[in-house]
């Protein structure tokens, strides 16, 4: 079993897609359908607050083998929203380790 393949997370990703709004703007945004899959989801920093009260901002760290992934995209997984943070990385190696880092950030955090 691969990680890559059939991690242990299941995540639903909404992709990023591009409309027309009324005035002929091209806007993008996450699809209104989404796409299920199976990945590998970790922890990578917190970002504790300074000052008492505020909201730490916790990063994780997608990879999968491939995912309709964007900067506009929206995922959810752990019953949670998350944006994806920046362009997915892609890793071009050989068949067997081919693979897509996304950095996930919950979504309304700073």
């Amino acid at each position: 079993m691969s990680l890559l393949d059939d991690g242990p997370d299941e995540v639903l990703i909404y992709p990023e897609t591009t409309t027309t709004d009324d005035r002929g703007n091209e806007v993008r945004g996450p699809s209104a359908v989404p796409v299920a899959l199976r990945c590998r989801v970790q922890p990578v920093t917190s970002d504790e607050a300074a000052v008492a009260g505020q909201q730490v901002a916790t990063t994780y760290r997608l990879i999968t083998r491939s995912a309709p992934l964007g900067a506009w995209a929206r995922v959810v997984w752990d019953g949670r929203e998350w944006d994806v943070v920046g362009e997915p990385q892609k890793s071009n190696g050989s068949p067997r380790t081919r693979h897509i880092t996304a950095l996930l950030r919950a979504r309304g955090a700073p």
